[in-house]
């Protein structure tokens, strides 16, 4: 996976439409900026001790970056399996407030174990509900968002590299608090921010 970071020269005002950018959103509304009206429709805890809550989450509405499907050729949309897609970092501006990447590090462990002992791939799949995965460990929240509207595969230890680097590389000694990646082809974004 190849991981490049810019960091966001814009202030968490709100959001930006029309580029990588709009992500930057602060933390207290960031996933309600991309699923409106999210309800829980289950809730379990994974790793090796159980301790990282997943949720998966409807939305009435998912907002997109852009049109992804005006932009995709229909070839690409067939194509779910999006392990190993790069993406780029944004990281959220002015310093303050980030998760402890310690404690982001509990969620790649557990996805880790997780990738090893049930299945390398997950789905984020709009017509079961699961368009969007949040997790969650003490100060840190993760969180997936398939902007497609077409089931896509992801790979469990993409998702905790992308997790490690966006905490670890976008905190306070880089004027950040969090951040995201950002699929090339504005499919989906994983997103890393104070919980």
């Amino acid at each position: 996976m190849r991981l490049s970071i810019v960091t966001s020269l814009f202030p968490l005002l709100g959001l930006f439409t029309g580029s990588a950018l709009s992500l930057a959103v602060a933390h207290e509304n960031a996933l309600s900026a991309f699923c409106q009206s999210p309800t829980v429709v289950s809730e379990t805890f994974i790793g090796k001790d159980k301790n990282v809550k997943v949720q998966s989450l409807r939305c009435d509405d998912i907002v997109p970056l852009q049109d992804v499907s005006a932009r995709d050729g229909e070839l690409e949309r067939r194509q779910t399996n999006v392990c190993g897609a790069p993406c780029t970092t944004n990281c959220f501006t002015p310093s303050g407030g980030g998760p402890d990447p310690n404690e982001c590090h509990v969620i790649t462990d557990a996805l880790l174990f997780d990738s090893q002992n049930i299945g390398p791939l997950f789905t984020l799949n709009p017509a079961n509900n699961t368009a969007v995965i949040t997790m969650t460990y003490s100060s840190c929240t993760s969180f997936m968002v398939n902007q497609a509207g077409i089931p896509l595969q992801y790979c469990r230890s993409d998702w905790a590299s992308v997790l490690d680097f966006v905490a670890f590389n976008c905190q306070a000694t880089q004027n950040a608090h969090g951040g995201n990646c950002v699929a090339n082809n504005q499919q989906w974004f994983i997103q890393v921010n104070h919980s």
